[in-house]
């Protein structure tokens, strides 16, 4: 993309573009509509639940104080009350719930206990969906679902970016923002030399609801605790999901590993379920009646994909945020709460610029180097986290050096 001949615009009637409606864009949309700053979000499904988002999400201090940062008041106490109902402890496990030792990630927040760090608020469990519905209270009207984003140019006067959707519709912008995920067109089109890697590793998440059935057949300690369970060269963590609202109340599982060990199907909408069920054959029947209790349609598989840490660009108005620039290992439990820190982080910034009517394009160069240096250490410890785990090897440095200045 060509850079525009001036872009220290000024923040008079600012307007902001947001490519993507998870939860790192609903995020930001929340934060400029509470600094009364112009947007609109653009997103190419159709509904929030259009397809699988995933289950549980686990919000650690940096994410709720973005969240708090961006949410007014009533909403993020709505989002608070949506959460799990907390619970008390970890167990380190196996397969046949034998306790293990001496395999703790650095960024794991102990559930309560006397071992929690001190001054560490305790991390919270989100459904996804839940937490994306109440991301979108209050916004609908300027979150515009059903609209693929294609591309973008200048408009013909220079002073706006011009958005692109698969409709033929248009829409301007001051700033641009790429909030659409490990595979976000914008970013491709704006940073052409960054991509996301392949890791070589599957994550297999999946819910199993609570019922009279479930619960006289799975092993108690699932049903108080988290729980993390180390096998050969893979790892399985449970969190049961118990509601104030009503929700309905699930354990939450996920298995990661590398494919080598776990040997994911081509198809693995199809066979998820019983790629798990096959890895976990002779584990302790209270462990394994978790997954024997999982619907097919409720698992579902992806591949863990990482970037290293974001390398510089020059700043034009065109931005990027959470898995859009910086995905990484779920295993440190920290992609989530990296993008919602953005969201908060730049928020915060075009508000200032707003409020004294400093360049925009400043605000965002000053964004985009707080969220390099912050995520930079969240792939690092998300890297120890998968390391730990199941002996997960960091992508080399080299994946991401190709990067086109634009």
């Amino acid at each position: 993309m060509s850079e525009c001949p001036d872009l220290n615009y000024r923040s008079a009637d600012l307007h902001i573009v947001i490519i993507g409606a998870g939860l790192g864009g609903l995020c930001l949309a929340q934060g400029l509509q509470r600094r009364g700053i112009s947007f609109d979000v653009y997103e190419r499904d159709t509904a929030p639940d259009s397809r699988p988002q995933g289950f549980r999400i686990k919000i650690d201090q940096t994410g709720q104080q973005a969240i708090e940062a961006c949410l007014p008041p009533a909403l993020n106490a709505l989002f608070r009350d949506s959460c799990a109902i907390p619970v008390d402890g970890v167990n380190l496990i196996g397969p046949d719930l034998e306790p293990v030792s001496d395999r703790w990630v650095a960024s794991w927040q102990r559930a309560g206990g006397d071992d929690a760090p001190v001054g560490r608020v305790e991390d919270l469990n989100a459904d996804r969906l839940a937490m994306r519905k109440v991301l979108l209270r209050g916004i609908e009207a300027h979150v515009h679902l059903g609209r693929g984003f294609t591309g973008y140019e200048r408009n013909e006067s220079g002073n706006a970016w011009r958005a692109k959707f698969d409709d033929g519709s248009t829409a301007e912008a001051d700033v641009l923002v790429a909030a659409d995920g490990v595979n976000s067109t914008l970013r491709a089109l704006r940073l052409p030399g960054v991509a996301p890697v392949d890791t070589g590793s599957t994550c297999i998440y999946g819910k199993t609801l609570f019922t009279a059935a479930t619960a006289a057949q799975i092993a108690p300690l699932f049903l108080a605790r988290t729980s993390v369970a180390f096998a050969d060269r893979f790892a399985v963590i449970v969190d049961p999901m118990k509601f104030r609202q009503p929700l309905g109340d699930y354990l939450y599982w996920g298995v990661i590993g590398p494919n080598d060990r776990l040997n994911p199907a081509s198809d693995p909408r199809g066979h998820a379920h019983a790629t798990v069920l096959s890895h976990t054959a002779g584990w302790h029947p209270g462990f394994r009646a978790l997954f024997e209790g999982a619907e097919p349609s409720d698992v579902a598989m992806l591949p863990i994909r990482t970037m290293n840490a974001p390398p510089a660009w020059t700043s034009d108005g065109v931005t990027v945020l959470g898995d859009a620039i910086h995905v990484m290992s779920p295993a440190g439990g920290l992609g989530a709460n990296t993008a919602l820190h953005d969201a908060a982080m730049l928020a915060e910034r075009l508000g200032t610029a707003a409020i004294k009517g400093t360049p925009v394009l400043a605000a965002v160069a000053d964004y985009e180097a707080a969220m390099r240096d912050f995520a930079r250490e969240a792939i690092r410890q998300s890297n120890d986290g998968a390391a730990l785990l199941f002996g997960a090897v960091a992508a080399p440095a080299s994946e991401t050096a190709g990067l086109a200045k634009s």
